[in-house]
């Protein structure tokens, strides 16, 4: 009797067990139409002859590159350039036959008609006279090291590197370790292998979040960055037109959505250390439960109506513990019961009750998707996020007598999201707006402006004086420390509704909406450039200023330009100095 009642009540715990694992194990859905849209592009007669007669293109990279090209654990072939291309066939008709090797050698022994996602010095190095298209992909280069290196001092340390690549320049040979993929090298860094290595800041990205490395650190640096072509192995001009008209009609907005779209589709390693710190928690308390389970069946037969107590008490144990929050609306009574437990999730009751009138709001709506997201914004500062999932529990008469559902905390994932985001728009150096998302809003301001013309805009161009020289005779490390200080000086010299951003090497630009007087201009890029003559080098640091003047009727080139000439109208004058394009100026 008691040998059967130990092995109902382990069939039971299992069970349990793999209930919980499943309910905790999130499941990321990617919509591919993301970034589909109709295309529009112009092909010749010679172009679309082509197509009819070539309709498959035979396709090959290398492996382990991800999120740009990459094998998933299905076998599949997955990555920003697989959806590019894909999108080529959407707008021409072609068809393309995805091969993936792991070597150049491998590659060299079969016959393929184009080589995509390779990196343009790859090309150079590897298949000299190689004919690229233009680059669909652009990306900075990331040095990742140990957290225990001084990253200051890499001279003599452990280089990562993969097979197959060439060694950036400074690293000797004898310093480094070879690995097949990027992702071995960034184990290995991980590990402590390795010291350190260089990646483009996709792949780095990808896998530190993939793999939830906790001793790696990441910095931008000024190597060179990164663009990714499709190469070509013939001079097939045809080919090569095509490949580029297609190239071309991917906008910004679309390549963003695609790198998005395939960074959301990221797979956590789960491991069994992985497994503890995630769910430490649940699984000593289902542990618990076992052994008391066990103990009691041990001592005698229970009761019936001992085992139903004990049944709902683990149940409700499980609840408590899970990372979920469950909640019952009544929508004929406008009542909204949550678990006890979502009172622990706000330190503030104005919070709580925020969370209460949203989930409400959507309750009580007659057509709601069974699954969305609610964010609340926190009184002290920043966000939670939660996905809502419920179905309808309906009476004898088939009408809904209530909503039953859960709350899952997934504010981690959403931030996660977010930072990708962000990371497309901010230059990885300074903090600010990189140039695209910088003449976006600008423009965004200048259509606004259109409409209303009452009070003067002013646009800034800044130049770092000397930049060569300090890279030149103190280094790059220094440069990219003068840069940095230049972007700080900027966000606490001006407003936080003003636009900055970095506009090239050592060029920044500033918009200023309605600003109160010109006087109020002067002021500010004259605290400016206090602010860059207080960097401490062994040579003077200084930036010279170009300032122009909107009243609503400039396009975003045209102020660029004024500003633009009258910087340089300034340093013809002498260095630190400020000047309007109504060639007034104004001396350090």
């Amino acid at each position: 009797m008691i040998k059967r009642n130990l092995l109902y009540y382990l069939k039971r715990i299992i069970l349990i067990i793999v209930f919980f694992l499943i309910l905790e194990i999130p499941i990321a859905f990617a919509d591919s139409s993301l970034y589909k849209r109709d295309y529009d592009i112009d092909l010749t007669d010679e172009e679309k002859t082509y197509i009819l007669e070539n309709p498959v293109i035979k396709a090959v990279s290398l492996n382990g590159a991800a999120p740009i090209q990459f094998m998933n654990d299905s076998g599949e072939i997955q990555g920003i350039s697989i959806h590019v291309l894909m999108a080529i066939s959407d707008m021409t008709g072609l068809e393309f036959e995805y091969n993936l090797h792991d070597s150049f050698d491998q590659i060299a022994q079969e016959d393929y008609d184009i080589f995509y996602g390779i990196p343009n010095h790859y090309a150079d190095f590897y298949f000299d006279g190689m004919i690229l298209s233009k680059p669909y992909l652009k990306t900075e280069t990331i040095l990742f090291f140990n957290s225990s290196v001084n990253f200051n001092s890499l001279q003599d340390k452990t280089y990562a590197a993969v097979k197959g690549s060439a060694l950036p320049e400074g690293i000797k040979a004898e310093n480094a370790i070879y690995f097949n993929t990027r992702e071995e090298s960034l184990n290995a860094v991980e590990t402590g292998m390795a010291d350190y290595g260089y990646g483009n800041a996709y792949s780095v990205a990808y896998y530190n979040i993939r793999n939830n490395y906790k001793n790696i650190v990441t910095v931008p640096r000024g190597k060179e960055g990164r663009e990714y072509c499709i190469g070509f192995f013939k001079d097939d001009s045809i080919l090569i037109s095509i490949i580029n008209k297609s190239i071309d009609s991917i906008d910004d907005v679309q390549m963003n959505n695609i790198i998005l779209d395939v960074s959301s589709q990221i797979d956590r390693k789960i491991s069994p250390s992985a497994l503890i710190n995630s769910y430490g928690v649940q699984i000593f308390s289902v542990t618990l439960i076992f052994i008391s389970v066990l103990i009691l069946s041990i001592i005698r037969n229970i009761r019936t109506n001992k085992i139903l107590r004990i049944h709902n008490r683990r149940y409700e144990t499980l609840a408590e513990v899970a990372n979920e929050y469950f909640f019952e609306y009544f929508k004929k009574k406008d009542k909204l019961f949550l678990s006890e437990k979502v009172r622990y999730l706000f330190d503030r009751e104005e919070d709580s009750q925020k969370l209460k009138e949203q989930l409400k709001n959507i309750l009580s709506n007659d057509s709601l998707d069974s699954s969305t997201e609610i964010k609340i914004p926190l009184k002290k500062g920043g966000y939670k996020v939660f996905k809502t999932i419920f179905s309808y529990v309906c009476d004898d008469k088939e009408d809904v007598d209530s909503i039953i559902g859960k709350l899952v905390d997934i504010s981690e994932e959403f931030t996660e999201k977010e930072k990708l985001i962000s990371k497309t728009k901010t230059d990885g150096l300074t903090g600010l707006y990189n140039p695209l998302a910088t003449r976006e809003l600008i423009e965004e301001k200048l259509k606004r402006k259109e409409n209303n013309k009452n009070g003067v805009d002013a646009f800034l161009f800044i130049d770092l004086d000397y930049f060569k020289e300090i890279n030149d005779n103190l280094g790059h490390l220094t440069g990219d420390y003068v840069l940095q200080t230049i972007g700080e000086s900027l966000k606490n010299t001006f407003r936080k509704t003003d636009i900055m951003g970095r506009v090239g090497g050592d060029e920044f630009c500033v918009y200023l909406k309605d600003i109160p007087s010109i006087e109020f201009v002067k002021t500010k890029c004259l605290a400016l450039i206090e602010a860059v003559d207080n960097i401490k080098l062994d040579m003077p640091v200084s930036i010279s200023i170009g300032v122009a003047l909107s009243n609503g009727n400039d396009s975003y080139e045209e102020l660029f330009e004024k500003a633009d000439l009258a910087m340089y109208a300034g340093k013809h004058r002498g260095k630190g100095q400020i000047i309007f394009s109504n060639n007034c100026i104004e001396n350090k």
